[in-house]
């Protein structure tokens, strides 16, 4: 569900995007379907590491086109930090020009993120050759960044794809903040992150047979899951490990359940062996489409979200049924509402770890914020509600060109 608003410093300067709810009804497909061209230039939608952003994107896509849309898949190029590399202008300028071939015939552009690091350099170019709307999904203004010799380039190129775009998009309150700074107020727009329909939901008969596989009965099972390389990630899996260490050495009775992987693995499953035993299990990369019976045999979902920005792994553990406990750096108090579908902390390892104890100690209200979890991602985030108002906006801006 989408509103227009401006953020001046705090997220309360503007319509409670969080909040606000609506039926849960399908909304039906829309009324002016709109040929779409795809760009993504920080990485494609196939890409194998299947990050946040590329979740995002694969669903924004895939949402549009069962909305009724058709979706054009530009070919991708790599674009992150290109104004460092001459080299490699002439490829890219061929690539542009396959872009603009691919876009021919298209209603409009949609461009999935664009910032300093990996700002559109091909949206500006091509939609000005076709003369077609361009709109802009996930972009990030941060005016210290033109203040840097070394962020100087791809601040200003971002800065210029976002005063072209006829719409920006956000889905992160950090961007709706940055576009308040650069952009009259009905130039951009948020978008609260959403779930597609049906692709995660509670699954009782895995959960028997999960829970009975890994022989924890009715022992609390504490999901996360986490991409696991340096930085935050790495370090919000040793604060889940190390609540949950504090839990036993107070007598509570857990399992830990870890998906995910990737090259600190080896280092953070050592490590929670050491404090956990065989008390924590590792299921490693665990498909999306799988994901949703793994954390249907849990009871609480945990992990602090140090630097989240959006945090769609916590939709998606809500709406299996499970309680979340995170903290309020950025992302997660959006899509987490705290008292009713989990717990959100400060940035502090030890209320963190109390608030897991607390679900972990508390059966009734661990069922009782798991219900209400999966009732508030239905009312709030659903993925083709959200979009929906976001296409309404695109065709009354396409229609409006065609009409000019």
């Amino acid at each position: 569900m989408a509103f227009h608003g401006s953020v001046r410093g705090n997220v309360t300067a503007f319509p409670n995007p969080v909040f606000q709810v609506h039926s849960g009804k399908q909304p039906p497909t829309t009324s002016f379907s709109l040929k779409i061209a795809f760009c993504t230039p920080f990485k494609p939608i196939d890409h194998p590491n299947v990050s946040g952003d590329v979740t995002i994107a694969r669903d924004l896509y895939q949402t549009l086109e069962t909305l009724g849309h058709t979706m054009i898949r530009l070919d991708h190029y790599p674009a992150k930090e290109i104004y460092w590399h001459p080299s490699r202008w002439a490829r890219a300028g061929l690539a542009a020009r396959k872009m603009i071939e691919q876009a021919e015939g298209a209603d409009c552009w949609l461009t999935y993120g664009s910032y300093y690091k990996v700002p559109d350099v091909f949206g500006p170019l091509a939609t000005t050759k076709l003369e077609m709307p361009y709109f802009l999904f996930q972009a990030s203004y941060a005016v210290n960044r033109g203040k840097r010799l070394g962020t100087w380039p791809g601040y200003r190129l971002n800065r210029r794809a976002m005063l072209m775009a006829d719409h920006i998009f956000c889905n992160r309150m950090n961007d709706m903040r940055g576009c308040a700074k650069l952009l009259p107020d009905d130039d951009y727009t948020y978008v609260r992150p959403g779930v597609p329909d049906g692709l995660f939901a509670r699954d009782t008969q895995e959960r028997e047979r999960l829970r009975q596989e890994w022989g924890v009965d009715d022992v609390p099972v504490v999901m996360t899951a986490a991409m696991m390389r340096h930085g935050v990630k790495a370090e919000g899996l040793r604060w889940v490990i190390e609540s949950c260490a504090a839990q036993v050495e107070r007598g509570q009775e857990l399992q830990l359940v870890i998906a995910g992987d990737g090259p600190q693995r080896q280092a953070i499953e050592a490590e929670a062996r050491e404090a956990l035993g065989d008390r924590v299990r590792f299921l490693g990369m665990v498909d999306r489409t799988d994901l949703g019976g793994v954390f249907s045999a849990g009871d609480i979902f945990a992990f602090p979200g140090l630097e989240e920005s959006v945090g769609m792994v916590y939709l998606e553990a809500q709406q299996c049924g499970l309680p979340v406990v995170a903290t309020d750096d950025e992302g997660a108090p959006h899509v987490v509402q705290h008292n009713v579908s989990g717990l959100i902390t400060p940035v502090d390892k030890n209320e963190f770890t109390e608030a897991v104890g607390t679900l972990l100690s508390d059966t009734v209200l661990r069922q009782t914020m798991g219900r209400q979890a999966m009732e508030y991602v239905r009312r709030n985030h659903s993925a083709s509600i959200n979009y929906q108002a976001m296409a309404r906006t695109m065709e009354r801006i396409v229609l409006q060109g065609k009409l000019s």
